[in-house]
């Protein structure tokens, strides 16, 4: 769980902000995200891809955390979100409706639930829906998509919260800060789309990076308790 955190607060980020990629025509991604993770800093991403393609210095500020990185293709249906720890790529994302990447998994946005479910090939475990992390994928469950050489950090339909096929009862039911295996009868009558997807080299934080992260998620997961009158 370690290796996901630094991609929770990006994705958290990115998730915030308007994207300008989205394009009326589907989309048939043939750009291979890992190639990107390859490049290993900024200067192999300039050589691979052009400085002209790139931005190469940016920030996202989040709370008291500033994560640094850079955008490449930015405002296009090629655009990827790439983070940097001590000048070595850690990970990189892409997020909305579609995109031109895709994993060497086979993960791609806009893939439905059930399909990835077949690329794991095994259920897996996701965050309630209709919150800031809802529909985050929380374990693999030994499958395919958990292997130890890389984390895939993937979240499903949150970014516009549509739960198209169920009533907002029924929704409600599958929603919050809990844990639901997709095997549950609603979250397979939903089936939803990828929409936030990260590869991640695994990463264990430094004392002072796993404080600060921790205090994060405990300001933005954790509910302040009631004080009695």
């Amino acid at each position: 769980m370690k290796n996901y955190l630094y991609s929770l607060v990006l994705l958290a980020v990115l998730s915030c902000q308007s994207s300008n990629t989205e394009n009326q025509e589907t989309l048939v991604p043939n750009l291979i995200l890992n190639d990107v993770l390859a490049c290993k800093d900024l200067a192999g991403l300039q050589a691979q891809y052009g400085a002209e393609s790139l931005v190469a210095d940016t920030s996202w500020i989040l709370n008291e955390d500033t994560l640094r990185g850079s955008i490449l293709y930015p405002n296009t249906n090629k655009q990827a979100y790439i983070m940097y720890h001590q000048g070595q790529i850690l990970d990189v994302s892409v997020l909305g409706k579609q995109s031109l990447w895709k994993t060497n998994s086979g993960l791609y946005l806009g893939l439905k639930m059930l399909d990835v479910e077949k690329l794991n090939q095994k259920n897996f475990t996701v965050s309630g829906f209709n919150w800031v992390n809802g529909g985050m994928v929380v374990s693999w469950e030994g499958g395919k998509l958990g292997g130890d050489n890389l984390t895939h950090v993937v979240q499903f339909s949150n970014a516009e919260n549509k739960h198209e096929g169920l009533s907002d009862m029924e929704y409600s039911q599958i929603s919050g800060e809990a844990e639901f295996d997709i095997r549950h009868p609603l979250i397979q009558k939903l089936n939803p789309r990828l929409d936030q997807l990260a590869i991640v080299k695994p990463y264990v934080p430094t004392k002072s990076e796993g404080q600060s992260m921790g205090t994060h998620i405990t300001k933005t997961q954790i509910p302040k308790s009631k004080k009695k009158p």
